[in-house]
């Protein structure tokens, strides 16, 4: 008899349970305690990113990408730090040209 779990299939007694990716149960049980700290890591960051953008303090921006550029590593795989950084890079990119909107109009788009 199979049990569908979460994305999981496996029969009764089954000793090698294994999801799609390869983790086995527990493994997949006791990550969710750090996924949720990786996903409020990178909130703060994104949110320090955002009320440095507001504040119009450079230096905290400056401060909040070196320190998420450094973070990185830790809280995604050494693999997917790049894709990550280059993910938050055009995320903040993107909060700086709507915090300008919001706060000079769109002439200030204009050259």
């Amino acid at each position: 008899m199979k049990e569908m779990l979460g994305g999981l299939t496996r029969e009764r007694g089954d000793a090698r349970l294994r999801s799609a990716t390869g983790f086995e149960e527990g493994a997949l049980r006791g990550g969710r305690l750090g996924d949720a700290l990786r996903s409020v890591g990178v909130g703060l960051l994104l949110f320090s990113v955002v009320g440095a953008a507001i504040a119009r303090a450079e230096a905290a921006l400056f401060v909040t990408v070196l320190t998420a550029w450094l973070l990185f590593p830790v809280l995604v795989s050494i693999r997917s730090t790049l894709d990550a950084g280059c993910a938050f890079m055009l995320v903040s990119i993107g909060v700086l040209v709507v915090v300008g909107l919001a706060q000079n109009g769109p002439g200030s788009l204009m050259p």
